[in-house]
């Protein structure tokens, strides 16, 4: 039978019907006898209200309490529930809905909640879907506040799960700030794809409803970074990815929060003043680029270098100790004991690299006259260094000549070099 037709069966029987059923003697359905409480509590059908049974109740001449419906239950609700029947036509429908069973959540006659729901919202959802997926320790405002139909449509919809919007576009609804995140240069992948590949949305064991603590839940895609290095950077080490990184977006390269460099210096203050104050700078430094040389993740290497450099002031020379300058550095500077070639510091062709750091006892590493961030001298060369157990700092004052140099130091008499 056709939807518009039982609507207008139901639409007659209320007309020849609504003085009848609730008439006099034997025939009358609510009286104090039967079906007393009908019609008492706070939500009412609004057939039961108006005292038309028979809007959806066929009764059996002759027979007490026999009846038979207009249609199927099913049918006969969507003929006056018609937002309900377009419902039907959504792509994703609830099953109840689907399977036809309104009565499975709503009384069809009186309730004490709302919709004459047959109880709380959260209790009728509950009855179908386990309650442990609800109930863990952090638990999302909605469901903590047991209104599932913030987010889901109780009958059907365009959107899987029978959401009231498109996934993302419902986490921005109430998570608004997240809107303007999401229009920033670099968007997380898993953000892009859907919130729900690092949260859930109802409850979870885990802070703001993450599958895990941090950082194993970003280890779940930075498989690399999942290891125990010998020297650990202090936010890797208390798992604390957000220290550095934004999760969502930023304008930043690598999910940063600042600028590289700017966001090392927040920590490393001293080492940011003395960046900011001198005037001449380390190449990578000068471009902000301290992952040029540091792993900020952890290294196998003193201060986390990517490469091995000593942390020994004095050791006998070997280019493999000096893999991390090498990388951008001639690695045979100091290999041969003359050259025109290989270095500017010489002195005609004695090789002074060379003459500092091929000593048997006392080898001088590269910092001992270059300062690896930044300095007020030409070429690199530190102000001082740190001399000792007392750590007397050694000055050292270098001056930069057209076909060489002078250095004024505590550990020799001044000193000129000149390469003609």
């Amino acid at each position: 039978m056709k939807r518009h037709t039982i609507f207008c069966l139901i639409a007659v029987a209320v007309i020849f019907n609504a003085g009848n059923v609730y008439g006099q003697g034997d025939a009358q359905c609510v009286n104090s006898k039967c079906h007393a409480d009908m019609g008492t509590k706070k939500y009412v059908h609004g057939p039961v209200g108006a005292k038309v049974c028979t809007v959806c109740h066929v009764p059996t001449p002759d027979k007490d309490h026999e009846f038979t419906f207009f249609a199927a239950k099913e049918e006969l609700c969507l003929g006056c529930h018609e937002t309900s029947r377009d419902m039907m036509l959504q792509e994703h429908v609830h099953s109840p809905v689907s399977d036809g069973n309104c009565t499975g959540c709503h009384d069809p006659h009186q309730s004490d909640f709302q919709y004459t729901l047959k109880g709380k919202a959260a209790d009728l959802c509950y009855n179908c879907h386990k309650t442990d997926k609800f109930s863990k320790e952090f638990v999302h405002g909605p469901v903590g506040g047991g209104d599932c139909n913030v987010c889901h449509n109780p009958h059907a919809s365009q959107n899987i799960n029978q959401l009231e919007k498109a996934p993302e576009e419902l986490c921005l609804s109430c998570h608004v700030e997240m809107t303007e995140t999401m229009g920033k240069r670099h968007v997380h992948p898993p953000v892009k794809e859907k919130c729900t590949n690092c949260h859930d949305p109802h409850s979870n064991a885990a802070q703001y409803m993450l599958d895990t603590n941090r950082p194993q839940v970003c280890f779940g895609c930075h498989e690399n970074l999942a290891v125990n290095p010998e020297v650990e950077h202090p936010p890797v080490a208390s798992g604390d990815c957000s220290a550095c990184h934004n999760v969502h977006a930023t304008d930043y390269p690598r999910m940063l929060l600042e600028p590289l460099n700017e966001l090392c210096f927040t920590c490393h203050e001293e080492l940011g003043e003395l960046v900011d104050n001198s005037t001449h700078k380390h190449g990578p430094v000068q471009d902000g680029d301290c992952n040029a040389c540091h792993n900020p993740h952890g290294s196998e290497n003193y201060r986390l270098l990517k490469k091995y450099f000593p942390h020994d002031f004095y050791m006998a020379y070997n280019t493999e100790n000096y893999a991390m300058c090498f990388e951008c550095h001639n690695k045979d500077v100091a290999l041969d004991e003359k050259t025109s070639t290989l270095t500017d510091f010489r002195d005609g062709e004695i090789n002074l690299h060379y003459l500092h750091v091929n000593k048997e006892v006392k080898g001088r590493s590269c910092k001992a006259c270059h300062q690896s961030h930044a300095t007020d001298q030409e070429k690199h060369i530190r102000k001082s260094v740190p001399y000792g157990s007392v750590n007397w700092d050694l000055p050292v004052a270098f001056t930069k000549l057209e076909d060489g140099g002078s250095c004024v130091v505590g550990c020799h008499a001044p000193k000129e070099y000149h390469r003609k």
